[in-house]
């Protein structure tokens, strides 16, 4: 009776597929302070005055119809996944390396 060895070595697909969600959940993250970082820069580095910057902007973005509020939507998503391609182009080292074998075991 001989044992079928399945060629896909589920472990290091595993592997990969975990690193890559890690590459990815720190670039989501870098991203979104990079956004905070913006905010805060529009407010002076002053935290009260940022707190009063996004107070008049959520007025202002009640306020707007609902045309605008969707225009306003897009330029900051589109704003958010364009900081999020620079992030990532900066960090394409660790994807490579994502997909490199870690096993030295040769065996």
């Amino acid at each position: 009776m001989t044992r079928r060895v399945s060629p896909i070595n589920w472990g290091a697909v595993a592997a990969c597929g975990l690193r890559l969600t890690g590459w990815f959940a720190v670039n989501v993250l870098a991203a979104a302070g990079v956004m905070a970082l913006i905010l805060f820069a529009i407010g002076d580095f002053s935290l009260p005055i940022t707190m009063a910057q996004l107070a008049n902007l959520a007025d202002r973005y009640v306020a707007a119809n609902a045309i605008r509020r969707d225009q306003f939507d897009q330029e900051g998503i589109i704003g958010f996944f364009a900081i999020l391609l620079l992030v990532a182009f900066f960090r394409r080292s660790g994807f490579a390396r994502a997909f490199e074998d870690k096993d030295t075991s040769n065996a």
